[in-house]
């Protein structure tokens, strides 16, 4: 018998296979959160990272179905935007511009002072750290072409794949806590050793994202289908989830994510209250009296236990003093008093270094030349804790425009799922969660800096995303109604 040939190009048709653009998608997650759960840019784990996300990129780019991108790459461009800017800074400019750049001079004094000649200068102050903040864009742009290749079906399996990831999060936590306070569960060298972090290197960072787990967790549990398969074990297991899930934010030590978690919470239950999980929820059909005080009735039930079940756990907690967090909440220390100290210097910085910047991730050299003697601490500040500050400081008016252009667009996004929300698509309850968990992380960046983690960031890029395309359900949804 003859062997069968193998058909040219039968490999590039397997990995460009739906399923298998799934497949890449969630490996490339796994990886991420793994790896990627520090701010830092001396984590080693980012060796392996970052070149990954690269070939994940190129693996997207082989892959890629044009029919899938259209309509749905603006914020794509945005990050490409941000990646173009920062390409810009590292380019060396003459002395003679350079030199004019606001709060340039001391460094041209310091080089005449040496007797040194005045070299072609880049505008960043930092260009290696800037070079970093050019590379950590490979994650969530990776992120974001994975999610444009996926077909339609296999997009109703993203949220599932973060759930399970944070979950295992939560469990690494757990085991955390249970151990020794400096075991072999922390991953990351410079942590909070005896907090339960799971696979992040900061306490806060973790209970942001559990308390946007919340959130999804909700979402997803209120759009099974009651006749699905297996759709009343992934009902309870998702209520069982959140109901966990409180817990570790009381214990994990974060005023973020206790003060995230009761907006959080709300909307869960309001997402399993209204969703469509109750035969015939969804339905635009009338219902008979029967079926509908039988829904009413489920809802009531789900609604109650909810409320009771987790203001018991929160109460337990506190009365228990597991509760870091309640604590933490009434009770400064040397470093959140310090986050309130330097915001003087925060504007002083933003007014000096307008309108082109210092640089993106210079933050933690420029700030050096400002700190008083007053604000000096046995620690460093490697972040201002606040990147509504931060990030015009570090990029200037170019970058503003950018934020400005994304406002503007998400505004306008945000418009129409509003105009739309009596449809009777369940895409708007999609819509609903994204914006929640987006205005979580942009909120938490008041205060730190969430959204300079790479796996946090490649979360937020797919869920602007699939709130792009939540809002562009619904509106073509009513639109064919109508």
């Amino acid at each position: 018998m003859k062997s069968a040939k193998r058909k040219p190009g039968n490999i590039t048709n397997r990995l460009s296979a739906p399923a298998s653009r799934f497949y890449a998608f969630v490996a490339f997650f796994v990886i991420v959160f793994f790896t990627g759960g520090g701010s830092r840019d001396d984590i080693q784990s980012l060796l392996v990272l970052r070149p990954l996300a690269i070939l994940f990129c190129a693996y997207a780019l082989t892959v890629k179905a044009p029919e899938h991108w259209k309509g749905r790459m603006f914020p794509l461009c945005i990050a490409g935007a941000l990646l173009a800017l920062m390409v810009l800074q590292l380019i060396p400019l003459p002395p003679s511009v350079w030199t004019a750049l606001p709060e340039r001079q001391i460094f041209a004094n310091i080089a005449d002072i040496a007797g040194i000649e005045q070299p072609w200068r880049p505008l960043t102050l930092s260009p290696s750290k800037t070079l970093n903040s050019l590379f950590a864009l490979a994650v969530p742009i990776a992120a974001m072409m994975l999610y444009l290749n996926l077909d339609r079906d296999y997009r109703r399996g993203v949220v599932p794949v973060l759930i399970i990831l944070c979950a295992i999060g939560a469990l690494w936590a757990i085991f955390q806590v249970i151990g020794p306070a400096r075991g072999p569960l922390y991953i990351y060298r410079i942590t909070n050793f005896g907090a339960g972090v799971g696979l992040f290197a900061n306490r806060n960072h973790q209970a942001v994202i559990l308390a946007s787990s919340i959130v999804m967790l909700g979402s997803y549990a209120g759009s099974l289908k009651p006749h699905s398969k297996q759709a009343a074990l992934k009902f309870s297991a998702s209520i069982a989830t959140i109901l966990v899930f409180v817990p570790l934010i009381f214990i994990t030590g974060s005023r973020a994510g206790l003060l995230l978690m009761v907006p959080a919470l709300l909307l869960a239950l309001f997402l399993v209250y209204f969703g469509g999980y109750y035969p015939g929820a969804g339905s635009r059909k009338r219902r008979s009296a029967s079926s509908k005080s039988n829904l009413l009735s489920g809802r009531r039930v789900i609604l109650a236990i909810g409320i009771v079940a987790i203001s018991g756990m929160a109460m337990a907690s506190i009365l228990l003093s597991r509760s870091l967090a309640f604590d933490r909440l009434f009770s400064g220390n040397d470093v959140e008093e310090l986050r309130w100290q330097i915001l003087p210097t925060l504007f002083t910085m933003l007014k000096d270094y307008l309108p082109w910047g210092s640089g993106f991730g210079s933050f933690e050299h420029v700030y050096k030349i400002y700190e008083s003697q007053e604000l000096l601490r046995p620690t460093y500040l490697n972040q201002a804790h606040n990147d509504w500050l931060q990030y015009p400081i570090e990029g200037g008016v170019p970058a503003l425009l950018i934020a400005i252009c994304t406002i503007i667009w998400f505004v306008r996004r945000l418009w129409i799922g509003v105009k739309n929300w009596r449809s009777s698509n369940p895409a708007k309850y999609s819509v609903l969660m994204c914006l929640a968990v987006i205005l979580f992380l942009l909120a938490a960046s008041i205060g730190d800096y969430p959204l300079r983690v790479p796996s946090i960031m490649a979360v937020f890029a797919v869920l602007v995303c699939v709130f792009n395309d939540a809002i562009y359900s619904v509106q073509w949804r009513d639109s064919n109604q109508r």
